[in-house]
């Protein structure tokens, strides 16, 4: 295997309580994953586990890449911003996604506006203000309703589906409660199928991995198929059993996996990511792709779709990290060391 020009790396992540929910700790699976990958490459690697406030002291040396897996805990959207936004201004190699696109993609309804400027398909939908709900009248029902900041399905809650305008209002008024400086986003609640495409960064061009499908297996008539909070972490729960991954037959479904992975292409070039990405979208009554979600620096652990999807493409978790950590040098301009090439800006 071909070794990147990498010394040394340190993983940054957040610190873990023993309480911490599970969308928080599962970041100490990631840690894991990427610290097997870095052995398997014969890179040296340490975890460090930090505040953001930190950051700024955490020592760099020359030959090194931080491999960053800060993410926003519940409620606290912002702190991932805020790691990135450190790194840069240290001048710092990172992997993943840079600031102005982690801002974009962590912002729901910035994220849709610009797709939609740019004729990348969306749900329809837009803001939500339960006193003014007069968004109501131009989506028509049934509605689904997220905090606009969060991340990991953190208030995706099986009560996000409301079919009436009253059960839409008391919906965002919960939200608004739960998640106080955050606007609501409203959308049709699409009928079709769902998929997740993940894309991995390789010699600078986006490769859009194998198309996966969230199935609904066995699942209970009386509630909303979606994957919510409880179907990522609540395990022993209906949802958690009951929504399980599959891959499409590339040769019947080939129009609909062309059509899926096009609109991947266009959602990771639109947004700006880098690294690795992944797009969630969901079919409309057309039985056309609308994107949900773009997912900057998804999740990494060894059960997580861009994991799955990456070894269904024949490449190893050893593979994955390997052209993470080039896509960072490359963003960088760097050998690893921090210093800007001559002719970079």
């Amino acid at each position: 295997m071909t070794l990147v020009p990498v010394d040394r790396v340190r993983i940054v992540h957040n610190p873990v309580a023993p309480d911490a929910d599970p969308s928080t700790a599962d970041v100490l699976n990631q840690v894991r994953l990427v610290e097997e990958a870095l052995l398997e490459l014969d890179i040296a690697s340490e975890r460090t586990p930090v505040e953001v406030a930190a950051l700024w002291d955490v020592p760099f040396h020359p030959g090194e890449v931080l491999f960053n897996l800060i993410e926003s805990p519940p409620g606290q959207p912002l702190l991932q911003l805020a790691a990135a936004a450190t790194l840069e201004l240290r001048r710092l190699p990172f992997t993943g996604s840079p600031v102005h696109a982690l801002w974009l993609t962590t912002d729901k309804l910035a994220t849709r506006a610009l797709l939609a400027s740019e004729g990348v398909p969306v749900a329809p939908g837009g803001a939500f203000d339960p006193e003014r709900p007069g968004v109501l009248s131009r989506v028509r029902p049934p509605w689904i309703l997220k905090a606009g900041l969060e991340d990991a399905s953190v208030g995706l809650d099986l009560a996000a589906v409301v079919a009436t305008p009253e059960a839409a209002i008391a919906r965002g008024r919960e939200l608004r409660c739960r998640f106080p400086g955050q606007p609501i986003v409203v959308e049709h609640y699409l009928p079709g199928r769902e998929f997740n495409v993940g894309v991995l960064e390789v010699d600078g061009a986006a490769r859009v991995l194998p198309v996966a499908e969230m199935t609904f297996v066995d699942y209970p008539d009386d509630l909303p198929r979606i994957v919510g909070y409880e179907a990522k972490w609540v395990e022993g729960h209906v949802a958690y059993e009951a929504t399980q991954r599959a891959f499409p037959d590339e040769g019947t479904e080939a129009p609909l996996l062309r059509a899926l992975r096009e609109t991947a292409e266009r959602a990771w070039s639109v947004t700006g990511v880098s690294g690795y990405a992944r797009v969630d979208m969901r079919l409309d009554e057309d039985g056309s792709p609308c994107v949900l979600e773009v997912n900057a620096n998804p999740c990494l652990s060894p059960e997580a779709g861009l994991i799955v999807a990456s070894e269904r493409s024949g490449l190893s978790r050893a593979d994955v990290v390997r052209r993470i950590l080039e896509a960072a040098l490359r963003r960088a301009g760097s050998a690893g060391d921090g210093t800007p090439r001559e002719g970079t800006c």
